[in-house]
Order: structure tokens, then sequence, then C-alpha cells
């Protein structure tokens, strides 16, 4: 006899707190659909969760520390940024747009 607990896709609809009991019970359920798939829903690790919050950081600050991270590798295929009165935004302009 399986001690996995066997339900529908409806059941799933329907009835979500009773398919939670028996992951709760059996450690996993697994979902028929009608065309005949069979998904399996099985609870996380606790203690992945925990880990994982204790790494969360800053939003921003991950974008920056990336950013920073992705200049210096250009900077280092040989990059050279323009100098602020280099930069000619006419110039840029007309080549985007495919005038020069």
């Amino acid at each position: 006899m399986s001690t996995v607990a066997t339900f529908t896709l409806r059941d799933l609809n329907r009835q979500s707190a009773k398919i939670l009991a028996a992951v709760r019970k059996f450690g996993c359920a697994e979902i028929t659909t009608r065309s005949g798939e069979i998904f399996t829903l099985a609870p996380k690790k606790v203690g992945a969760r925990s880990r994982k919050k204790e790494k969360e950081t800053d939003p921003a600050a991950e974008f920056f520390r990336r950013a920073e991270e992705r200049a210096k590798r250009f900077r280092e295929m040989g990059y050279v940024p323009p100098k602020p009165g280099e930069w000619d935004e006419e110039r840029f302009n007309r080549i985007i747009a495919g005038e020069e």
C-alpha cells in the first residue's frame, strides 16, 4: 500500500486544507490531472528557509554591488568611459537614428 495520498486538481482547488493536512501526515501528496499528469506536492525543508532569511540583503545595495562588478569587468576588458567634456549627445542620437 502506498503512503502517498492521491488527489485530483479539483480537490486542490476546492479542498486545499485537506491536501495540506495529508502532506503534513504523509510527507507528500500526488495531484493528478485529467490529461494524466501527476504532480507531487511536498513541504520545503525548514532549515533552507531560515538560511535564506539570513542571506537576504537590501535590494538597492545588491543592485549597486552587481553594477559595480559589471563596471569592473568592463574596465578589465579595456572599456574606457567617455570623459564628461567628450560626450556629444547630439552625435550619439544621430548615430542611433542611423544618420551617421
